[in-house]
Parts: C-alpha cells; sequence; structure tokens
C-alpha cells in the first residue's frame, strides 16, 4: 500500500453515481514524502470493466478461464516532476480533477461463487509512477458504484412515489391437494397483484397484495363444524411465516471460449416475508393480514343439513417492496434478468404452491442534472462489500488500453 503521507485521494464514493455524471476530487501530494519516494509523475484514472470467471474441474485438475472487457479507461496526468509545487505555507499540493462518465453505462453488480463469477466495476485510480528497476508504484484506487439512468423507470418511479392511481394486473397460482394419499382433492389458490407496469424500477416503494384462497373437498356441512374464524383443511396461513416471497436473478457469463448460467440465485426477500419475518412474529416491513371469515358454498340446494359443498377461506396480505439490487442488464460476457418468486405453505406433504414469474427491473433515476427521487442522500444499493475490497482490484500492470467509449452492446432493458 502507498503511504498516505505521499500521496492522497479526496474522492466521495460513498455514493452512487448516475451514468453521464461529472466526477469531481483532488490529489493531494505531500512534497517532502514524494521526493523520498522518488515519484517523478502521477495521473488520475477513470476506469470501467466487466470481468467474468469459469472454472471447470475434472477430477484433480481444473481450468479458468477468465476475460475482462474495458467499458472505459480514461487516465489524466496532473503532476510530474518541476512543473507545480506548494504555496510557501504548506507542503501539500493540492490538484483538481474533472472526469464525465459516459451516459451509457451497465451498473455496477457482482457474482461470485466457487466455480464461477462475473464483476461489473468501476474505480478511480491515483498513480504515483517511480521509474527503474524494482521500484513499485504508489497507488490509490477507490471503488465507486454506477447506476445508469432511464426515463422510462424514473417516470413510473414518480407515479409509484405519488400514490398509485393506475390499475392494477394479478398472477395467479393454483392446483389439488389432499390430506393423504387418499381421498377426494380440495383446491388451494393464490393471487398476488400489483401495479399494472412493465417495467419495475429500483429505490422505489411498489404496493402488492398477496391473496390466498382456499376450497375444501365436497362435504356436508354438518360433517365439520366449521365456525367463522375456525382453519379447515386446507387452511391458509394467517401469518407471514407461511409465505414465502423473494427476488431471484438468472445470470449468464461468458469468458473466451465458455460459457455458463446461473438460474434462481437468491438477492433478496421482499415485503416483509423475510428469515426474521418467518422466524418472529415482527416482520422487518409492516404487513398488514386480513383473514376474512370462512363461506360456505353449497353445491346445489337441499335440506341445511345434509346438503352438500365446500368451505371457502381467504386471507389477505398487504404490504410494499423497495428493489435496492442492480438493475437488469445485457453484455455480450455478462446478462443479468430477475424473477420473483412466491411459495405459501399449506399443511400436508407436497401440498405448499409456488410459482415465478418475470420482472423487468431498471433504474428510476433521471439523466444527470434533471434532479433525483429522493429528499436528502440517496438510499444505498445491494452490492456485495468485496466489490469495494481494493485488494481484488488493485493491478500490478500499468498498461494501460487507448480510452474509449463504452462497449457497444450495452443493453440496459432486457
Amino acid at each position: 500500500m502507498h503511504s498516505p503521507e505521499a500521496i492522497d485521494l479526496v474522492f466521495n464514493s460513498d455514493l452512487f453515481k448516475v451514468a453521464g455524471e461529472v466526477l469531481e476530487g483532488e490529489v493531494l501530494l505531500n512534497f517532502p514524502t514524494l521526493q523520498l519516494d522518488k515519484v517523478e509523475e502521477v495521473y488520475v484514472k477513470l476506469e470501467g470493466t466487466i470481468s467474468t470467471r469459469i472454472t471447470r474441474s475434472r477430477g484433480n485438475t481444473s481450468n479458468t478461464s477468465r476475460q475482462t472487457v474495458h467499458l472505459y479507461d480514461q487516465k489524466i496526468p496532473v503532476w510530474s516532476r518541476g512543473t507545480a509545487y506548494p504555496p510557501p505555507d504548506t507542503h501539500i499540493l493540492t490538484i483538481p480533477f474533472r472526469f464525465t462518465l459516459p451516459s451509457k453505462l451497465p451498473p455496477s453488480c457482482e457474482f461470485d461463487t466457487l466455480d464461477r463469477g462475473g464483476r461489473v466495476e468501476y474505480s478511480i485510480q491515483v498513480v504515483g509512477v517511480r521509474p527503474g528497476k524494482f521500484q513499485i508504484n504508489r497507488r490509490i484506487l477507490r471503488p465507486f458504484v454506477v447506476v445508469p439512468p432511464h426515463p422510462k423507470g424514473a417516470a413510473v418511479g414518480q407515479a409509484l412515489r405519488a400514490g398509485w392511481a393506475g390499475g392494477w394486473r394479478s398472477i395467479m397460482e393454483t392446483k389439488p391437494v389432499r390430506r393423504g394419499i387418499w381421498g377426494e382433492y380440495s383446491n388451494v389458490k393464490w393471487t398476488i397483484t400489483v401495479p399494472n407496469i412493465d417495467v419495475f424500477p429500483i429505490l422505489t416503494p411498489i404496493p402488492f397484495t398477496i391473496n390466498v384462497v382456499t376450497m375444501t373437498k365436497p362435504m356436508k356441512r354438518s360433517e365439520d363444524t366449521a365456525q367463522k374464524d375456525e382453519p379447515i383443511f386446507p387452511a391458509p396461513p394467517r401469518t407471514v411465516q407461511g409465505i414465502e416471497f423473494k427476488l431471484q436473478r438468472n445470470i449468464h457469463i461468458k469468458a473466451m471460449l465458455d460459457e455458463i448460467g446461473s438460474k434462481g440465485v437468491f438477492v433478496a426477500h421482499l415485503g416483509g416475508f423475510d428469515v426474521k419475518a418467518r422466524s418472529s412474529d415482527t416482520p422487518t416491513t409492516p404487513v398488514e393480514v386480513e383473514v376474512m371469515d370462512n363461506v360456505w358454498i353449497p353445491a346445489a340446494l337441499g335440506n341445511e343439513k345434509d346438503q352438500r359443498g365446500s368451505w371457502k377461506q381467504e386471507v389477505n396480505f398487504r404490504s410494499s417492496f423497495t428493489l435496492k439490487c442492480p438493475p437488469a442488464f445485457s453484455m455480450t460476457t455478462m446478462t443479468v434478468h430477475y424473477w420473483m418468486f412466491l411459495k405459501v405453505d399449506f399443511p400436508g406433504i407436497g401440498n405448499n404452491l409456488r410459482g415465478q414469474f418475470p420482472l423487468r427491473i431498471l433504474s428510476n433515476l433521471q439523466a444527470p442534472g434533471d434532479g433525483v427521487p429522493w429528499d436528502g442522500p440517496p438510499p444505498i444499493l445491494d452490492i456485495p462489500p468485496s466489490y469495494f475490497a481494493t485488494e481484488n482490484n488493485v493491478k500490478d500492470n500499468d498498461a494501460d488500453p487507448d480510452s474509449g467509449p463504452p462497449s457497444p452492446d450495452y443493453d440496459h432493458s432486457p
């Protein structure tokens, strides 16, 4: 690591940046230490890359393919020996710098397992060049998060934050169930209702309702002394503990001549139906639970005592979820799509009802200068801590590719 007294970087990397935004910072040079370190020049570099890795194992041997695609790379010389000195009253020289991010960049993202990985990363580097053999350059690397703007996602996000006044759409799953391996079937069904939108913006509360309805097997009304609030098989869950609602992603990566996909990768629990909620009576996100009265639905008219029919049981769960993941994107070497997964637990073996459906997740940000959709500091995206681990990003090779525009295959609305 460099000595902090020789070179320092002033740059706010805590807040994510919007593609197209102007980045500003300062390089601080401590001249006495700089002279002792024999630093001849200093430059600042803005870099964006997509790195992918695939490992194939066979027996005791393994082979790893790696590929790095440069999205953007720009270097600005800020100082060389003999060109500038600190003011007379200090030994610190402050040099400002300024970059403009390209307007079309994929979002920061990281996915890593033992046999595969992909990372979209951005960083500011300050390098103090020390010529000569066995001389190691002084280097500071500061990773930061980039999110692309998207006008449609921003418009939908604004409508949701104002209180959704548009239409709604529903997704439904249903199946027959029974208590054991014999006997007549009952029926279970869940329906999730969300705003009728074709894109789901990040960092925006999105309201939803999960409606769970069960119909018992045909029976005589006298066979079950069901009261208005008494559960009957197959009883729907009456608390969040009986529901699993989460976001998953499908990832496809390429590395040189190899490629591989990962499906159903867990991202986050949604709307208060998280691990803590399933083991506690207090969900982390408020969930309104409405248990409806049991309703008798006769199969045909007849004597009430001998009348056959089914009991309808119904429970509604209302809440909202906020997507804190990077938006979906598609590049030549890495593609990320999202799916929503819902599972409702019912008594009996194999009776749980599950389903999934795709979500088109986009940024909720306008282009830089058009305003931001929140007051105060922006919320934080869910980016793994390893993204910010500089030891994973520092490269020993100082050879820099030519600066240029981002890869032309970027699609931020897969």
